[in-house]
């Protein structure tokens, strides 16, 4: 057995795998990619959640998808996305000469300001000199991340791109097109109204055999899995692949720390706190998708799932919607349902809707946003700013206008001292808070002052009147005192 002290850690995080040798499962996608190409299908449309396993997919197609007379040229939209679409497609046109090995002599690239020029020079002149280099070989392109394009620099033109794709592989018998897509589910069906019954396929969690083997065979013959400890790796990662590399590469590090050869449930839940920090970036990802709506529900289901754990309630089990039940002046039940459905078709929560999908994010949140913090930030946003976060809802969610009005429960905050402390306080950090005043309390407060002034004035007035101003001014001080301060009349 190879001493694990000596071993670098095998499991890969923060980039696509490339090597076929480590890439595991998939065996669905590419089995429907290699079907729909000998069928002749043009365009291939896959989709999926970012970190999902999609690039590490589209990376090893070349490799895992068998089929004659054909070349791939992966092209990563992601990298391009800010360019015009000028730009975007010279850098199309330099990836393919370079990944296919064409001599820059046989081939003129077409530069941005010639596309810009004549529209069609790409598709009428760059394509037919690839074709002829090609003999009778297929040009199967990889686009990832093809929602990507999504931006203000290409605009209008978007669809225009999209719709000349079409165009050009739909006439070009040799040219074939695998998109890549889902950063949001209106992106996928953006694509389906330009790319009408095409062959979709969904890259989700892997199943449990690919699960096991994405666990054990990169550390075969140095570290061994119990079942149990298999389990809690499933139950944590829910199958998500990127999760999945993350538990385990935190669990190869501790046992070489401890050079322990043998992987418990104990040892998968010792290293829960570590996983979290490494898959920071991942989780960022997940809460920046979300409307500060959204976010209030998502951790609400996360902490009703605390709850149900620690003290068996199976009333919130049913209904974890419950736990917001306190502010149906912020959130009607109506509005909480849409959003539930939301976060269910986003794939953030389970079918039912009543738990977080995956047990390590429902962990996190937890720990960096519990549900008492995301109240008090969405007290700081008002109706428009909410609008402009949650697009995707039909009716907006009547917000309280005085956030003073909303109490946080003792359960969210640990303790009655410091649910207190979380009341009177809005933030901890003063330049993050702001004021509200409404007009009465300006009146109030311009009042106030103004009676503390006149109070100040009539006592200067009465100290100066009642100044000691010869012998019986002692008697005239004491006349003008009350009588309450002497102590037989207290």
């Amino acid at each position: 057995m190879i001493q694990l002290k000596s071993q670098r850690n095998p499991y890969v995080i923060g980039r696509p795998i490339s090597e076929s040798a480590i890439f595991f499962g998939r065996q669905k996608q590419l089995g429907f990619i290699e079907e729909n190409l000998r069928q002749g299908e043009k365009v291939i449309l896959l989709h999926g959640q970012r970190r999902i396993g999609k690039s590490s997919l589209l990376q090893n197609i070349p490799q895992l998808v068998k089929v004659d007379n054909s070349v791939f040229v992966s092209f990563d939209l992601e990298y391009h996305s800010q360019e015009k679409l000028d730009n975007l497609l010279e850098n199309l046109a330099e990836a393919i000469v370079e990944q296919l090995e064409i001599p820059q002599e046989q081939v003129a690239i077409p530069k941005a300001q010639e596309i810009e020029e004549e529209k069609h020079i790409f598709c009428n002149k760059f394509l037919p000199q690839i074709y002829e280099y090609l003999k009778d070989k297929n040009l199967i392109l990889l686009l990832d991340e093809f929602d990507a394009l999504n931006n203000k620099h290409i605009g209008v033109e978007l669809e225009s791109l999209f719709k000349q794709l079409k165009n050009v592989v739909y006439k070009n018998p040799r040219l074939f097109a695998i998109i890549f897509a889902g950063r949001k589910p209106a992106d996928v069906s953006n694509l389906l109204q330009i790319f009408p019954e095409v062959p979709i396929e969904e890259v989700g969690f892997l199943d449990n055999e690919s699960i096991k083997q994405l666990i054990i065979r990169p550390v075969a013959g140095s570290l061994s899995y119990e079942p149990e400890a298999i389990e809690a790796i499933t139950e944590l990662s829910a199958g998500h692949p990127y999760f999945i590399q993350i538990l385990c590469f935190a669990v190869f590090s501790r046992a070489r720390e401890l050079q322990k050869w043998e992987v418990e449930r104990e040892d998968v839940e010792n290293i829960i706190d570590k996983a979290v920090e490494l898959a920071e970036a991942g989780f960022a990802w997940y809460w920046e998708a979300l409307s500060a709506l959204e976010k209030v529900v998502f951790s609400a289901v996360a902490e009703a799932q605390k709850i149900v754990l620690e003290k068996s309630d199976r009333e919130l089990e049913k209904d974890p919607l419950k736990l917001l039940a306190n502010y149906d002046n912020v959130l009607s039940r109506d509005s909480l349902e849409k959003l539930t459905k939301e976060l269910t078709s986003k794939g953030f929560l389970n079918e039912e809707g009543k738990k977080i999908k995956i047990e390590l994010v429902q962990r996190w949140l937890i720990q960096r946003h519990p549900l008492w913090h995301e109240i008090r930030e969405l007290e700081k946003l008002d109706k428009q700013e909410i609008k402009d976060t949650y697009e995707t809802a039909n009716q907006l969610p009547q917000i309280n206008k005085n956030p003073k009005q909303i109490t946080i429960p003792k359960s969210l905050t640990g303790s009655d001292k410091s649910a207190n402390i979380k009341q009177s306080l809005p933030s901890v950090k003063p330049s993050e808070v702001k004021i509200h005043r409404t007009k009465g309390e300006i009146w109030l407060i311009a009042g106030m002052i103004f009676l503390g002034l006149s109070a100040i004035a009539i006592a200067s007035f009465m100290i100066f009147f009642y100044a000691p101003n010869g012998s019986d001014s002692k008697n005239q001080k004491q006349n003008f005192l009350p009588n309450s301060t002497s102590p037989t009349n207290s």
